[in-house]
């Protein structure tokens, strides 16, 4: 059964290019500021941009970060993107006093040395273990905008380098995060961005009935 997208609005993230992409792509979405506006059921996308510790003050005032874990453990999927990947995470050198949501293990550091960060602009990806939910995009370029990032471990999906290598797509059950904007990554993005809402069971618009 597909179902609609809940997408978490906390005035955390652009969500007008987000919902761009889903609107390209045909997928059934709805905004939520608190998780009463959100679906009863379907995946959840947790986008972001910004600080680590802001986003996380924001996500608490509008009662999320109380009921995220919980919508996990009840099997629900959930999908980070950007910053929404490092929330999911145990917590940032960004923000050493605030922790992170824990559904995915790892510390987000920092990334360099030797580089310039923020990391703005495309890198390409190579595959660390497959993933049911993702096609085969070794090779392919994503577009990242940030300053952190997670270490590659065993969650990790697909790699990418900038001064050191770093997670660029994680997954653990039913929760996955992007670093990257897929939004913003072309085709290879928009790609893997419609088959991980498709493996978490996102839904297309009925098609509408002939005229007779």
């Amino acid at each position: 059964m597909s179902l609609p997208i809940t997408l978490i609005d906390y005035d955390a993230g652009n969500l007008a290019s987000l919902e761009g992409a889903l609107d390209r792509l045909g997928l059934v979405y709805r905004r939520a500021a608190t998780p009463d506006q959100a679906e009863l059921s379907g995946p959840i996308v947790l986008p972001g941009v910004g600080h680590f510790e802001s986003a996380q003050r924001s996500l608490r005032e509008r009662g999320w970060w109380r009921v995220l874990p919980s919508l996990v453990a009840e099997g629900r999927p959930l999908l980070g993107i950007c910053l929404g990947l490092q929330l999911l995470a145990e917590g940032s050198e960004e923000a050493p006093k605030a922790s992170g949501l824990g559904l995915i293990p790892g510390i987000v550091r920092r990334l360099g040395p030797g580089v310039k960060v923020p990391h703005m602009g495309w890198s390409q990806v190579r595959l660390n273990r497959t993933h049911p939910a993702l096609p085969n995009a070794n090779g392919g370029w994503l577009y990242f905008v940030h300053s952190y990032a997670l270490e590659p471990a065993v969650d990790t999906v697909y790699v990418a380098d900038h001064g050191r290598p770093f997670a660029a797509i994680e997954a653990r059950g039913t929760v996955m995060g992007f670093q990257p904007h897929p939004e913003k990554s072309g085709p290879t993005g928009l790609l893997l961005l419609k088959s991980a809402l498709a493996w978490m069971g996102a839904s297309t618009p009925e098609p509408e009935a002939p005229c007779n």
